[in-house]
């Protein structure tokens, strides 16, 4: 039988999970601990399906928790409690993708739905080999003090949190945001965390979310250059989060065509959306300062443009409302965790992608060399962030 366990310093709350998980006992069985010290205690003498874990403990914190279970039990998935009690907030842990989460005070029917889907086996939303670029957002919504230590086979590297805000980090012979770039775009990390933050300056500007992007965009950078000597690799179709229409003729290029033989014409001013949404205005010039996005356009959820630049022509502001609109209602069909993107190829092998934020949907143009996943992940903690006036 299927075992949960349940992380909490609460003893009453322990209990009352106990006793309301009692109609499911023929589904799976529970163990339970106050702490990250006693869950990992179990874990080393127990076979366990899954852990449902809250934050904020004594001794050995829930971050410290999922830390240790990146680096040693990475095929258990993990169901994090939190109560960080703000939209924004959920949002935000919503776009994350890797981490499935539940809000206390807890809905005890959504809980039993998360348990039992996470029990199914590995599934989109739960933490099997935990995303380093996830558990650091995680760090900066919980405000959290702490020293992380990340390796990746031989490499290793320090980041240095106060408040939950990056002040600082090393790797080798270099540090500050040089340093975090290189960190955030390792795979396969092992997290060591120390609850305590030495550094006493800050010495990184940017965002997280800045950094985290830059660093996929570096990697992508790297990656490119070293594929150019590599023999193709075969391809293969995508999942539903990865959607590849190579056939669907959109004539993006339509307006390419007619530029080389039509005068050139300035870009239409910025939209007073934009111009009064500092938010908005960050996250163009954040795109813009990017080679590898060719081209980019901003749509409200009702069609308006809010922002065109580049390639893109006035057709894709209404293709990629489609997408978003279509794509947001097979997710609701067929239940899916988590914000997906879309992607799509052009007849000059270029290829758009399609984001959605809560309030505008963006569409990318990039060269096919650039892989997609890594600028979604990288821009959905900024997309997240962009409300509009109602």
């Amino acid at each position: 039988m299927k075992k949960v366990l349940i992380v909490d310093d609460d003893r009453s709350f322990r209990q009352s999970l106990i006793d309301g998980f009692k109609s499911y006992e023929d589904r799976f069985s529970i163990a339970t601990a106050e702490d990250g010290v006693q869950a990992c205690e179990i874990l080393e003498k127990t076979t366990i399906d899954l852990v449902l874990t809250d934050l904020k403990m004594p001794r050995m914190d829930g971050f410290e928790l999922v830390a240790h279970l990146s680096s040693n039990f990475s095929d258990i998935p993990v169901i994090v409690m939190t109560a960080f009690g703000t939209p924004q907030m959920e949002d935000n842990l919503r776009e994350m993708g890797t981490f499935q989460y539940i809000e206390k005070p807890i809905d005890f029917s959504m809980l039993v739905e998360k348990i039992l889907k996470g029990l199914e086996g590995p599934s989109q939303g739960y933490i099997t080999g935990v995303s380093l670029s996830s558990f650091l957002q995680l760090l900066e919504l919980d405000k959290k003090d702490c020293t992380l230590t990340i390796k990746a086979g031989s490499k290793s590297g320090t980041m240095y949190f106060r408040d939950g805000e990056l002040l600082d980090a090393r790797h080798e012979a270099i540090s500050g945001s040089e340093a975090a770039y290189e960190i955030v775009s390792w795979k396969n990390v092992e997290i060591s965390i120390d609850n305590g933050c030495s550094a006493t300056s800050k010495q990184i500007q940017e965002s997280l979310g800045f950094i985290l992007l830059e660093g996929s965009r570096r990697k992508d950078e790297n990656d490119a250059a070293s594929e150019l000597s590599a023999p193709p690799a075969s391809q293969s179709f995508g999942s539903l989060d990865s959607l590849n229409m190579e056939d669907l003729d959109l004539d993006l290029n339509a307006e390419a065509k007619l530029k080389q033989t039509a005068p050139q014409h300035n870009p239409p001013p910025q939209s007073a959306e934009v111009a009064n949404n500092p938010v908005l205005a960050q996250f163009i010039t954040m795109l813009s300062s990017f080679p590898d996005i060719h081209g980019a356009t901003i749509s409200s959820k009702n069609g308006t443009v809010l922002h065109q630049s580049g390639k893109n022509n006035a057709n894709v502001a209404n293709f990629i409302t489609y997408v978003a609109v279509a794509a947001e209602q097979i997710g609701i069909a067929i239940g899916s965790s988590g914000r997906q993107y879309s992607i799509f190829t052009i007849a000059d092998g270029s290829k758009l992608i399609v984001l959605c934020g809560n309030d505008v949907v963006v569409g990318l143009r990039v060269g096919n060399s650039v892989v997609p996943a890594s600028i979604a992940d990288g821009l959905r903690p900024v997309l997240s962030r962009i409300t509009l006036s109602s």
